[in-house]
């Protein structure tokens, strides 16, 4: 027996709201309210996870021991956006680089952006230090970093 499956096509609008939970809403309210990224330590094996995240992989085990991440911020990977997606945030124009970002005392990477000028992103190499650009006005989500940018632009 053939179905036969209807569609109607529209727009539908509605009210969104997440709650991000204790840890993920402390890492938000710090980068929000202190210009501060923190991570969370594992009891268990030591290590650093950015963003943090409330249980460990390695077991069910409750990572709460949070750290602020004041040190170097590197490139460790990344790839150049040519064709800006749906959902490019506002104020980002292409073409910019979507990367891991490695923070200094971190064993995980933060993926974001990192914008500046074409021929400066093609020059960019893994271990290239960043800095963090903040949004001026900041609203509890991880786009309160509006971007990263190379410390050096000389260089490259």
């Amino acid at each position: 027996m053939k179905e036969t499956v209807k569609t109607l096509e529209g727009t539908i609008e509605m009210d969104y709201k997440w709650a991000p939970g204790s840890t993920v809403g402390r890492f938000l309210t710090h980068l929000r309210d202190l210009n501060e990224v923190i991570a969370v330590r594992c009891p268990k094996t030591s290590r650093v996870y950015l963003p943090p995240q409330s249980w460990s992989p390695y077991g069910q085990i409750k990572m709460d021991r949070f750290q602020v991440l004041n040190g170097k911020i590197r490139l460790k990977a990344g790839s150049i956006v040519y064709k800006a997606p749906w959902n490019i945030p506002e104020g980002v124009n292409v073409p910019y680089m979507y990367a891991a970002i490695q923070f200094s005392g971190a064993d995980t990477e933060l993926l974001h952006i990192v914008c500046e000028k074409e021929e400066i992103l093609k020059n960019l190499k893994p271990g290239d230090e960043l800095e963090i650009v903040w949004k001026k006005e900041k609203t509890g989500t991880i786009r309160d970093i509006e971007y990263f940018t190379p410390v050096s632009k000389e260089k490259l």
